[in-house]
């Protein structure tokens, strides 16, 4: 399939919708962390149930930091990267990958925008494409 012929990654899978990082609360930014990393875990089991066994498969790899809790969702060269950094009382969200730039730190505008970024990172791989035997 030329370029020309692949369909808008756009129109099948919008872009996750997003804010800028607000500044709350240490226990408001561990439990929000903590909450999208866990519907993250559990979408990206069903996702990956759906592609099946001869597919590209979704990866998450949680990233321990000292003053950081961070996850990345991958699909073989497309991934994002949430995270919550704490300073001084504060939490606030982050993410970062291709097509997520901004002046402005962004994070997911809520836990709904997570199932937007994982198709989006699933049409972005070409999840149509089987796994080469």
């Amino acid at each position: 399939m030329d370029a020309d012929d692949q369909p808008d990654v756009g129109a099948i899978a919008p872009m996750p919708t997003t804010r800028i990082s607000q500044r709350i609360s240490t226990g408001t930014g561990a439990d929000r962390h903590v909450a999208i990393r866990s519907l993250a875990e559990q979408l990206l089991c069903e996702a990956n149930a759906v592609l099946g066994p001869q597919r590209h498969h979704l990866s998450l790899v949680d990233e321990t930091l000292p003053s950081e809790l961070a996850f990345e969702v991958r699909m073989d060269e497309r991934a994002a990267r949430i995270s919550t950094t704490f300073e001084d009382g504060i939490a606030y969200g982050r993410l970062v990958g291709q097509g997520f730039d901004s002046e402005l730190p962004q994070e997911l505008d809520s836990a709904d925008a997570l199932p937007d970024l994982l198709v989006r990172l699933i049409v972005e791989a070409g999840a149509q494409r089987p796994v080469a035997s």
